[in-house]
This record gives C-alpha cells, sequence and structure tokens, in this order.
C-alpha cells in the first residue's frame, strides 16, 4: 500500500465531515438569514419616511417606531376589511346550502330519473367511512396548522425586531461597517447605501401612489355596478395588483369577478 494512501483517505473523510457539518449548519441558519434579509429591505424602505422625523428633531429611535405604528395600523385596518368580506360571504353560503343541495338533488333527479332527499343523501354522508376518516385527519391538522401560525407570528417578531434595529441605528450601523473599511471603499459603501435607500424607497412608495390610485377608480367602479364589500375589494386590488410581481394583477382581480360574478354574471365580465 502507498504511504500517501492512508493519509488521503483521512483528508477525504475530514473533507466529507466538513461538508456535512457546513451544510447542516447552513440549514439550521437559512431561516434566519432570509429573515434578517427581508428586515434589512423592510428597513431601507421605510428609511427615507424614519430620516425626514429625524431631520426635524425626532430621534430615530421614535421616529421608526411612529412608523411601525403606522404599517400595522394600515395592516390590521386591512387584513379587518377582507376578514369581514370574508366572512360575510362565508355566513351567506352556509345559509345557502340547504338550497344549493336541493337544486342538486332535483337537477339529479330529473336528469337521472331516480328519487333522491336530501334526508337520505345526509343520512350517507354522515355515517360513510370517508367522513370519519377526515374529520379525523382534520383534528390531526389543526395541530399542524397552529404549530405553522406560531412559527409565522415568531418569523414576523424576528423580521420587526431586526428591521428596527436597521432603521433606527442606521446611521451607527454604517459606521461600524466602514470603520474596517480603507477610505475609498467608505465613500463607495456610502454611496451605494444612499443609492439602495434611494431605490427602494422610491420604489415602495411609487408602488404605494399606484395602489391608491388603482383602489379609488374600482371603489368608484364597484359601487357603481353594486357589487358589495366595494371597499374591501378596492383595498385588496390596489394593493395586491402592485405588490405582488407578474401574477397580482390575476390575483387581485379574481376576487372582485367571482364577487361580481354573484350580482351579475355581466359585471364579471
Amino acid at each position: 500500500m502507498p504511504g500517501w494512501l492512508p493519509r488521503a483517505m483521512v483528508l477525504a473523510l475530514a473533507l466529507y465531515a466538513c461538508f456535512q457539518l457546513g451544510s447542516w449548519a447552513f440549514d439550521q441558519v437559512i431561516g434566519l438569514l432570509t429573515n434578517v434579509l427581508i428586515a434589512f429591505f423592510l428597513a431601507l424602505a421605510i428609511e427615507p419616511a424614519v430620516g425626514r422625523m429625524s431631520a426635524r428633531g425626532m430621534r430615530r429611535g421614535m421616529a421608526t417606531f411612529l412608523v411601525f405604528i403606522g404599517l400595522m395600523i394600515f395592516s390590521a385596518g386591512f387584513v379587518v376589511l377582507l376578514g369581514s368580506m370574508l366572512a360575510g360571504q362565508i355566513v351567506d353560503m352556509v345559509d345557502d346550502f340547504p338550497k344549493y343541495i336541493d337544486s342538486v338533488i332535483n337537477w339529479v333527479n330529473q336528469t337521472f330519473r331516480t328519487e333522491l332527499s336530501r334526508v337520505e343523501v345526509q343520512d350517507s354522508l354522515l355515517h360513510s367511512d370517508w367522513l370519519q376518516k377526515y374529520v379525523q385527519n382534520s383534528a390531526t391538522g389543526v395541530l399542524d396548522v397552529s404549530t405553522t401560525v406560531l412559527g409565522g407570528l415568531f418569523r414576523l417578531l424576528t423580521i420587526f425586531l431586526f428591521s428596527f434595529y436597521f432603521a433606527a441605528d442606521g446611521p451607527r450601523l454604517r459606521r461600524a461597517l466602514c470603520s474596517v473599511l480603507p477610505p475609498a471603499r467608505q465613500t463607495e459603501v456610502l454611496r451605494a447605501w444612499e443609492i439602495a435607500v434611494d431605490k427602494t424607497g422610491g420604489y415602495i412608495y411609487s408602488r404605494g401612489l399606484m395602489a391608491l390610485i388603482s383602489g379609488v377608480a374600482h371603489y368608484i367602479l364597484l359601487v357603481v355596478l353594486g357589487v358589495p364589500y366595494a371597499p374591501a375589494l378596492a383595498v385588496w386590488v390596489g394593493l395586491v395588483s402592485q405588490f405582488i410581481p407578474t401574477i397580482g394583477t390575476y390575483l387581485a382581480g379574481a376576487l372582485p369577478m367571482l364577487i361580481a360574478f354573484t350580482v351579475n354574471p355581466w359585471y364579471a365580465l
């Protein structure tokens, strides 16, 4: 056996172990790194507003806090509007569900010359093995949903804390970053940082203005057509169409079209 072969085998095993350890560590921290990156871009988006308030004499911490409070109030209002719309639609659907069953049963009886009744259909569904298995799986799924919701809340809290720090201590963070760089690099980093703030903030604010215009226009149209939940639908169309790239327009238009279809099919077209 050559003398170098044992050393090569040990080196290969060590490299493989290091690769596996690095992959495991990367899988463990990738979620945190993603949250930090999202928080950084969120801090860049609110930096112009925080900078203007700070230039007028307000402390950056308080300015950042007020901006976040405004964002949370707006987000809560949006969720409440959509929640009221969806809750009303679900209640109406549940109330009209027996009518839907009767219409389907009547169509089946007339088409296939059967003699089904709602009571027979309900009994067969309630005593079916499929429904029992579905209920058991749903009970298990409740725990999974709860875990997902708690994980989402923890992720939002992490993003909020990091973005608050990045926005409130932005100047100090830039000074700390530039202190380890040569003077020539410091100028380039500061210029790149300012460009990123201007471009990100300008993109967010321009999209917000376009969302406002789109929401107002759709609100007027929905009110004229007599479509219910016009305010919530207008907010939905304005935000989703502008802040979700590529498919946002289609997602934003799908919900108003479905609700307009219940009023008049021609309105949906």
